[in-house]
């Protein structure tokens, strides 16, 4: 019985068993430019934007998301989830920005189980600087290179692929 990367051929999905056309391996190619010209930028802006705020990716990713929330403040569990931690790592995040003192911790009138994280004066002062820095940058290694019109079609198609794909 013939193994492929550990599982045996015959139990494998038919759309397995065949060998990849040319347009399998164009299908490929595609998927990895995207993510290599996503992960080659991505690294380009985080190491900037550590150069000039002393801040980790997922520290500024949640700066950013809080000065982009109405309030400035969001629950943190939520927060999280959406920088993609598990809420002990999101923790220690939290921790260290509020270490900084850029945001802190706040309960929730309603529900004792949640705690907000919100911007402090400072981190709002930080987060509007952030913002306006790494707008710069998404303009300079994204914008610019793609134009307007090409960036906002990649943006909306990954948009569509992410609400597609969400688990």
């Amino acid at each position: 019985m013939e193994r492929i990367m550990g599982v045996e051929r015959d139990s494998m999905p038919a759309t397995q068993k065949h060998t990849p056309t040319t347009g399998d391996l164009d299908v490929i190619s595609q998927w990895g430019l995207v993510i290599e010209g996503f992960q080659n930028t991505n690294k380009k802006v985080h190491a900037e934007v550590s150069s000039a705020f002393c801040l980790e990716p997922a520290e500024a990713e949640t700066l950013l998301r809080l000065v982009r929330t109405p309030g400035a403040r969001m629950p943190m569990a939520k927060l999280a989830r959406e920088v993609e931690f598990s809420n002990g790592g999101f923790t220690k995040i939290a921790d260290r920005l509020a270490k900084r003192s850029l945001v802190q911790r706040s309960p929730c009138a309603e529900d004792r189980r949640v705690v907000y994280l919100e911007l402090t004066v400072e981190g709002t002062e930080t987060a509007n600087a952030l913002a306006c820095f790494v707008a710069g940058l998404v303009h300079a290694n994204f914008v610019a290179i793609l134009g307007a019109e090409r960036a906002q079609l990649v943006a909306e198609a990954m948009a569509e692929l992410r609400e597609a794909n969400n688990s």
